[in-house]
């Protein structure tokens, strides 16, 4: 029997707080290990929220929250930016099924609409439930494979039989830059690296490391700050797996992830190219993994640039958060985006594109094209040519990283 909804109050608790919502969810997520439990639950309620669904001061149902700084590179500018990651979406086992996720997920929009967050992302169990929610996938993970010689090589690191370092010989190739007159060559024969469990004096250096890499490879990715490795390294640790490192001459040249909770998967690589070949497969798998949902259009579109300077007028459809409903007047260019709402009787006699919440997200984030994303109202044949051309000049996140730990 569904409980009488009249009852049902969703209140939203932060920080320390969330330990009281802990039975909920090792109810739900009795396969984690709990010595991963401990360390989530200790490193992580400070900067996390929850939205807790109650009825007679029980807790039905929860969705965690914990809000990161992302870096989004679009145009000639860098910015950081806040945005949530919602994960524990889960429900008491008598009460499943019964609708109380999508209420906290719509709670959660709203509220995140206040705030002004330009998008929320998850890791989702079932994606189905989410896309009636208007969320898509956004970013699609690695599945990282280590080259067979090296797994050999390491194997006694990967079990924990030993935390000495490890040295692998290898072949240093000759780089030639095709458009200098000049050939750039770095000498032929044989180096030593090092592989070696992460310490704690190492999380400083893997942090720069780590910003320098995604800063030149991603346009959207999550801040790697000294906690982000300190805590990763705590949950690696209680999901008995670590993180090792790539040296050369005691320069972090890449690591990676292992867990062995986790088929035995490698959770994240980050090598610098010349050293990728050593380490891992070529080409690997990629699965989708992550889902995304645009929040406030106005904060979303003002992140957004363009390789020409563009004007459109745009009519957004969103299921879910009222207050996105409507027209739009959107000018982007090189260096900035300005957008502003508007009444339907402004775009009367014009062309404008019409899209939805999900399509628009496909969009920006680099997942279908504009022809696919948009319908043109109200123009010529020529001008709706004109106006796809139009968006076809927007900057795309099609390089993104949100490989979150959990």
């Amino acid at each position: 029997n569904k409980m009488d909804i009249q009852n049902q109050q969703i209140k939203k608790i932060e920080g320390r707080v969330c330990r009281s919502i802990r039975p909920l969810w090792e109810e739900g997520f009795c396969d984690d290990i709990r010595l991963f439990m401990d360390s989530s639950f200790e490193n992580r309620v400070e900067k996390s929220s929850a939205l807790v669904m109650e009825e007679d001061g029980k807790a039905l149902a929860m969705l965690w929250l914990t809000t990161g700084r992302l870096r989004m590179k679009t145009g000639n500018s860098s910015q950081v930016i806040e945005a949530d990651y919602a994960a524990g979406a889960v429900s008491g086992e008598t009460q499943r099924h019964s609708g109380f996720m999508g209420r906290l997920l719509r709670e959660a929009c709203l509220q995140q609409y206040e705030q002004k967050h330009p998008f929320m992302y998850l890791l989702p169990d079932a994606a189905a439930e989410y896309e009636l929610f208007q969320l898509i996938y956004v970013f699609n993970k690695p599945k990282w494979t280590l080259q067979p010689e090296f797994i050999l090589k390491v194997l006694p690191l990967l079990k924990g039989e030993t935390r000495e370092t490890i040295s692998i010989r290898y072949e240093r190739k000759i780089l030639q830059a095709a458009e200098d007159v000049r050939e750039e060559k770095l000498h032929t024969g044989s180096d030593m690296l090092q592989i070696r469990p992460m310490e704690e004096a190492d999380i400083s250096h893997v942090a720069d490391f780590a910003a320098s890499w995604l800063e030149h490879r991603c346009q959207l990715f999550a801040e790697r700050s000294g906690d982000y490795y300190r805590m990763a390294l705590q949950e690696m640790h209680a999901r008995q797996g670590d993180i090792f490192l790539l040296l050369n001459d005691d320069n972090v040249v890449g690591y990676f992830l292992y867990g062995p909770d986790k088929n035995e998967e490698i959770q994240e690589v980050l090598v610098l190219p010349e050293y990728e070949e050593l380490l891992i497969e070529p080409a690997p798998e990629r699965r989708p993994a992550v889902m995304g949902r645009i929040m406030h259009l106005p904060s979303m579109l003002s992140l957004i640039r363009s390789r020409q300077k563009i004007e459109v007028f745009m009519k957004y459809t969103d299921n879910l958060i009222e207050e996105n409903n409507g027209y739009f007047y959107w000018k982007s260019g090189p260096e900035e985006s300005v957008v502003k709402k508007i009444g339907s009787e402004e775009v009367k006699g014009k062309l404008y594109a019409e899209t939805s919440a999900d399509r628009f997200c496909a969009f920006l984030f680099g997942r279908e094209p504009a022809e696919k994303c948009f319908t043109f109202n109200g123009g010529y044949l020529w001008e709706m040519v004109g106006l796809l051309h139009s968006l076809e000049q927007v900057q795309t996140l099609s390089d993104i990283c949100v490989n979150e730990i959990i």
